[in-house]
């Protein structure tokens, strides 16, 4: 499937890079006021440097395989004071994210949104229906975490979500996995939301990326 960039500035925050082992990665920078206009992220307090799938790329009633690999700079704090989120799976419409990978309390991990209730306004984002931890921080600055999701979105009980952390099974559930009929996407990047806790311009943020994949079995992906 072709994806798409939201990104507010210059072309200097995406570079494709080479490391030293000769592999190849996206490099993601986020800077403070990067809120594209097209998002409404200024109106509503939030920045972000995204690609997103077009289209309706994972239609309610299909399964997906998705896997990336992330790593935060050296340099990341281990604690923030906005909403970030590395990863997530959006719907379509006004119905919201279904799940974010995001950072709390120091360690990267999940948000399940209520698959019973609409979570259509991002100022006011309905109580987590789950939330699980997987990786502290400290443990992704200079170092690859690879993750795979396995997915049957639905609005019955034959939904269900699998998550693979660097090899590892870490969380499963069973039942409904979206709130709405329209298709899900999926999103990776920086995306933080609430900057205004800040107090000021929030720090400045390094992410990498590679060996995104998305598929229809665990082959294609791993």
């Amino acid at each position: 499937k072709s994806v798409d960039i939201q990104r507010a500035n210059g072309r200097d925050r995406l570079q494709r890079v080479r490391f030293s082992d000769g592999s190849r990665a996206e490099r993601f920078i986020l800077k403070p006021g990067d809120c594209p206009r097209d998002t409404g992220d200024c109106n509503t307090d939030r920045e972000r440097i995204e690609f997103f799938e077009e289209g309706n790329a994972q239609p309610v009633g299909s399964e997906v395989w998705l896997a990336w690999s992330v790593m935060l700079a050296p340099d990341t704090p281990t604690r923030f004071r906005t909403n970030l989120v590395l990863g997530q799976f959006h719907q379509r419409g006004t119905s919201g994210p279904a799940l974010l990978f995001q950072v709390n309390a120091g360690v990267y991990g999940i948000k399940m949104t209520d698959p019973f209730q609409l979570d259509n306004d991002p100022m006011r984002p309905i109580p987590d229906f789950r939330r699980e931890s997987f990786v502290p921080i400290a443990n992704m600055r200079g170092r690859w975490t690879r993750v795979m999701v396995n997915a049957r979105w639905s609005r019955g009980r034959d939904g269900f979500i699998r998550i693979w952390v660097n090899g590892r099974e870490v969380w499963g559930y069973q039942g409904p996995t979206v709130n709405a009929n329209d298709p899900v996407y999926f999103k990776y990047g920086i995306y933080r939301s609430f900057v205004s806790r800040c107090g000021g311009p929030c720090p400045e943020l390094t992410v990498y990326y590679k060996d995104v994949k998305r598929g229809r079995t665990r082959n294609a992906v791993e």
